[in-house]
């Protein structure tokens, strides 16, 4: 009986460990499928990993969770490390911009990419109708390549950003195969959510998902396969400037500050291996209720963003009557700082004609010095005045940051009114204007409402200049996409268009007149930040005798809105907290199945969550019995 039980013995611990190890198994596998459990996809797009969410009725996968995304992988890594020396070509160099990969009838895979001048999705669209070259990527050799153009529809498409609702999305409902794509981040946000923050969790330069996915699959696995956060707790991570709108928000608001007034004053530079860190500044309001910052916050980043986008040659905006077509550069055009900069110069000549008015004392006098003399059409345009900072190592402080309004005599015409001619001696009058107008219309650019948001864009355009050397420095302006001019991701989505201001400019030059003498002057002009912002640093004694207590303020910042000590001021900002991304690296380097497509899964795992899920149950239930079985065997034993 001895050598029975003894037997019964070793069976029993090796059945326990066979029974542990199964159970184990079964609940890692099925585990994270079930927390991810919801409604299926309508279009047959299988995931390859049970570790992936299934797809969403919208169309939402994980990154390198089914095979266009691993596809459109194997294509950026084939781009990234197989890239033409010298090349200028963005479909090799637009790193951080969206990329997107469609398979077509003929069983061809194209991709398209965002560079500016086109989205990724269009450029999918005219490959499809066969009026741009292809770009090609094969499954076989995993090589990206130009072909001759040839029409073929799109039977399944897949962009890494979700197609913007103001381009994109209608294209593809244009084109029908809008129903055809999934997409891995989310950008077009639902009925009362904020699509900044959206945007800024999915495309922010440091903390994105997006961004940080491609990073981890560029630099970190060089591998396709699904890319996902380390933990479900790594989204909550976010950016600085998400930290400091959180500050402001809701209940936890401090009273008397108002936030809609910031500026962004301090950031470091993370290098690339880290994070950044930001400080906005605003003024203090005592008595009053406060005033919420949020869009404001988001504003003066996604200028950051911009300042470092579009090459500085096209920053500039001009109105004047006699140069329609040239009224703002097309790329700045489309972003929300081409907006600010072009309605600041018609509140310029906006400003210009209300200090005219004889109804002022001002305008008066100016009126009483022009009688006798033949008036002057004037050019103005805004420009920078040379910025005060305090630079220490990776961070940077933005301690003054003035404009200027340059003004200068010059001739032109007005649409629609032949007999306009611009007076032959306008010194006399520019004199007058110089005395009397052009200090106002300095003040009023440095401390008028009407112009808060230029400062604000401004501002952050001196913060741009310092990132944009110290990358150009060390090598990482092309990686940082810095002029890369791609702002796909930078457009406005509101119907404002430049031809609009420059109607109403014409509109009021015509509109308003004066009972005075020489009537009403016209002005054209516009906002030249064209140049390289000149800057003196601040020195060491200089900095401690006029702002001893910032360096203290701006930290406390960091995790609370901090008044300075004359409490005039307050600050509040944040620190990047970069999401820690993994490559599950369950699909193969080069995954196979690029003949017929059809929608379906790797050949290398190819199961449905279902299946996995099913196979899982199977196990779980053996697991049971063989648990079972171990505690007929112990009962044996002590009989």
């Amino acid at each position: 009986m001895g050598n029975v039980i003894k037997e019964r013995s070793r069976i029993a611990v090796l059945t326990r460990l066979a029974a542990v190890l199964v159970l184990i198994w079964s609940v890692i596998g099925i585990a994270p499928a079930a927390a991810h459990a919801g409604p299926q996809a309508a279009a047959p797009w299988p995931i390859i990993d049970a570790r992936c969410a299934p797809i969403t009725p919208q169309g939402l996968v994980g990154y390198g969770c089914h095979k266009l995304g691993v596809y459109l992988q194997e294509a950026r890594l084939d781009l990234r490390y197989n890239r033409p020396a010298k090349t200028t070509d963005k479909l090799y160099t637009n790193v951080r911009g969206n990329y997107a990969i469609a398979q077509l009838q003929d069983g061809k895979y194209i991709i398209g990419y965002s560079d500016g001048t086109k989205h990724a999705e269009i450029r999918l669209i005219e490959q499809m109708q066969g009026k741009a070259p292809r770009i090609e990527f094969d499954p076989n050799t995993g090589k990206v390549s130009y072909q001759p153009a040839k029409a073929s529809p799109i039977k399944e498409g897949y962009s890494e950003i979700e197609p913007c609702k103001k381009t994109c999305d209608p294209a593809l409902k244009n084109a029908n195969v809008r129903d055809k794509f999934t997409y891995s981040y989310r950008w077009n946000g639902n009925p009362g959510e904020d699509e900044k923050a959206l945007r800024d969790r999915t495309n922010n330069r440091n903390t994105g998902a997006k961004q940080v996915a491609v990073q981890t699959l560029l630099n970190e696995t060089k591998k396709s396969g699904p890319i996902l956060p380390k933990t479900p707790e790594e989204l909550a991570k976010g950016s600085a400037v998400s930290k400091a709108v959180g500050k402001q928000l809701g209940p936890i608001r401090p009273g008397g500050i108002d936030f809609s007034s910031v500026q962004l004053r301090y950031v470091t530079d993370g290098g690339g291996s880290t994070g950044d860190t930001y400080s906005f500044e605003t003024a203090t309001t005592p008595g009053q209720e406060s005033k919420d910052g949020t869009v404001q916050i988001y504003d003066a980043d996604e200028a950051l963003s911009t300042w470092m986008t579009v090459e500085s040659s096209r920053f500039w905006v001009n109105l004047n009557p006699s140069q329609p077509d040239k009224v703002i550069d097309e790329y700045l055009g489309r972003t929300a700082v081409g907006r600010v900069m072009l309605d600041a110069d018609l509140e310029l000549k906006r400003a210009w004609t209300r200090l005219q008015d004889p109804k002022t004392a001002l305008g008066l006098e100016y009126w009483n010095r022009m009688t006798g003399l033949d008036g002057a059409c004037i050019r103005q345009w805004i420009v920078p005045k040379t910025a005060t900072i305090r630079e220490e190592g990776n961070r940077l402080y933005i301690l003054d940051a003035p404009l200027e309004v340059k003004a200068e005599a010059f001739d032109f015409t007005i649409p629609g009114d032949p007999n306009f001619t611009c007076p032959a001696n306008p010194e006399p009058s520019m004199a007058v204007y110089r005395d009397l107008l052009l200090p106002e219309l300095n003040e009023a650019v440095n401390e008028a409402p009407g112009f808060k948001d230029l400062r604000r864009v401004y501002i952050s355009r001196v913060a741009a200049e310092w990132y944009r050397a110290r990358m150009a420095a060390d090598g990482r302006a092309a990686e940082a996409g810095i002029d890369s001019n791609d702002v796909s991701a930078l457009e406005r989505e509101d119907d404002w268009t430049p031809t609009d201001v420059f109607n109403q400019y014409v509109k009021e030059i015509n509109a308003t007149t004066y009972e005075l003498p020489n009537g009403v002057k016209v002005t054209a002009g516009g906002v030249d930040f064209t140049q390289p912002v000149k800057t003196t640093k601040l020195s060491d004694s200089g900095f401690k005798e006029q702002h001893a207590t910032l360096p203290a303020t701006v930290d406390k910042s960091l995790t609370a809105v901090t008044k300075s000590a004359d409490e005039k001021q307050a600050y509040l900002g944040g620190t990047d907290e970069i999401p820690d991304f993994v490559g599950l690296n369950q699909a193969s380097t080069r995954p196979g199945g690029g003949g017929d497509g059809g929608g379906g899964g790797l050949p290398v795992t190819g199961a449905s969550i279902f299946t996995v899920a099913a196979a899982g149950v199977l196990l779980v239930l053996i697991g049971v019995v063989a648990l079972w079985h171990t505690r007929r065997i112990r009962w044996v034993v002590k009989k």
